[in-house]
């Protein structure tokens, strides 16, 4: 074989060692492309994913959760929430918090009373106002 074939083997190398991480790192979907969460919410995304994020999955929090339901597919399948149906959302969400859920369907249950209220209500928020982002 001659230099020629070792150099030009070389410099393909090199180009899709540049160019295929560039590629991967530009992709859509990554979490790392998620719009930031709003300040006033990052209580609730800390207390969500130390909390919630083992059973739930919620792409604004990075969890994926694997035994509870996804929220963002079970509170808003269609994309993200807006006006009413962010307040029924918290509400909903809330209500889970506080009392549990126990569902024929899903094996488990996810109990009541797990954070305080002031806790509760920072997730409600989170999770209402971030379901359907990913």
């Amino acid at each position: 074989m001659s230099k020629k074939t070792f150099i030009v083997f070389g410099l393909v190398v090199l180009v899709l060692a540049a160019v295929i991480p560039w590629l991967a790192f530009r992709a859509d979907g990554d979490a790392a492309n998620a719009e930031p969460v709003p300040s006033d919410l990052k209580a609730g995304q800390s207390l969500f994913e130390t909390n919630c994020g083992t059973c739930h999955t919620l792409y604004a929090a990075g969890t994926d959760g694997n035994f509870g339901p996804n929220l963002d597919e079970l509170l808003a399948p269609a994309g993200p929430l807006e006006g009413a149906t962010v307040k029924q959302a918290e509400g909903r969400v809330l209500n889970a918090i506080e009392v549990g859920v126990d569902s024929s369907t899903t094996p488990g249950r996810m109990p009541g009373g797990i954070l305080n209220e002031e806790q509760a209500k920072e997730v409600a928020a989170f999770v209402a106002n971030t379901a359907g982002e990913g």
